[in-house]
This record gives structure tokens, C-alpha cells and sequence, in this order.
């Protein structure tokens, strides 16, 4: 059991953090408006899909550290990076487990928001970082009003479209 924990989290983490170094090294080389979002949707749905078949109650938090990884070894590094990427891991076990929420457009719904406001709060007050910092509680509505906002929409539409539940194979004979 914990053989398969241990490499089922290596291989959702390693799928989220490959997405996070590729896709988001070209829309952050290219300057993409809100580039936060798609690369958000695409580490809920890797979370989500991972947690089907690792419903342990810290396996989105590793799958976010294995994750974070990734980006750490991404050029140019930005540390904020790596934390926005951990704390959406950790929003999911959070949002999953402490507060039980089953429904999959709920969970990513409130875990999303969840991740945005943690970061949002955490690098303006208590790492003051100088970008977030100088404009203080307006950048932190502004992201989590509008990046927070499009990627739980797209969750929303997501997980309502497609069941996953449904269309994924049964790998514990693996």
C-alpha cells in the first residue's frame, strides 16, 4: 500500500509539475494575462483525478510538493511559484478532508479559492513580498477576484461535463 502511494504520488505530481514547467514557462515567457488559471485548472484536475485512486487524506498535499519540484527547477525561479503550487495541494486535503466536502465542483469551487487566498494572504502579509506587498489587500481581491474566479468557473464547467468517475479504469490490478 504504501509502495502504491508512494508512486502514485510521484506520477499525479510529476504529471501536474511537467504541466507547470511547460505550459507554464510559455505563458509566462509570452506575458499571458492571468496565466495562473489554466495552470490552476489543469493541477485540480490532475489533483482530482489522483485522488480517485489515492483518497488518503495528505496525497494532494505530496502530489503539490512533488509538484513543486518541478517549478524549483523551472528558470527563471520565482519562490512564489513554489508555494502557490503547494498551497493548492494542500487547500484540496484541506477542503476534502477537514471539512469533508464530497461533491467534486464543490470541492474544486471552494478548494480553489481556498489556494488563491492562502497564497494572496500569505506572501502580502507574512513573507511581504515586495510585489504583493506595496499594493497590500487590492492585489489580493484583484487575484483572487479574477484568478481565483476564472479557474473555480472552469473547474465548475469541468467537473460538471465530464465524469471521471465513470470513465476511468480500474488500475488495482496494476
Amino acid at each position: 500500500m504504501k509502495k502504491n502511494f508512494i508512486l502514485g504520488c510521484l506520477f499525479f505530481g510529476s504529471v501536474w509539475g511537467l504541466s507547470e514547467v511547460v505550459l507554464g514557462g510559455i505563458l509566462y515567457n509570452y506575458d499571458v494575462p492571468y496565466a495562473s488559471v489554466p495552470l490552476t485548472v489543469i493541477a485540480f484536475i490532475v489533483i482530482t483525478i489522483g485522488k480517485i485512486y489515492l483518497p488518503q487524506k495528505i496525497s494532494a498535499t505530496v502530489m503539490g510538493s512533488i509538484a513543486m519540484l518541478y517549478k524549483f527547477f523551472n528558470a527563471p525561479f520565482f519562490a512564489c511559484h513554489l508555494l502557490a503550487i503547494f498551497l493548492l495541494g494542500f487547500s484540496y486535503d484541506l477542503i476534502a478532508h477537514v471539512f469533508k466536502v464530497k461533491s467534486k465542483a464543490l470541492l474544486g469551487f471552494l478548494a480553489t479559492y481556498a489556494g488563491h487566498i492562502l497564497f494572496a494572504v500569505i506572501v502580502t502579509y507574512v513573507v511581504q513580498y515586495s510585489y504583493w506587498a506595496e499594493e497590500g489587500l487590492p492585489r489580493i481581491l484583484r487575484y483572487v477576484g479574477i484568478s481565483g474566479t476564472l479557474a473555480a468557473v472552469l473547474l465548475g464547467l469541468w467537473s460538471q461535463a465530464y465524469r471521471y468517475d465513470e470513465a476511468l479504469p480500474d488500475l488495482r490490478c496494476i
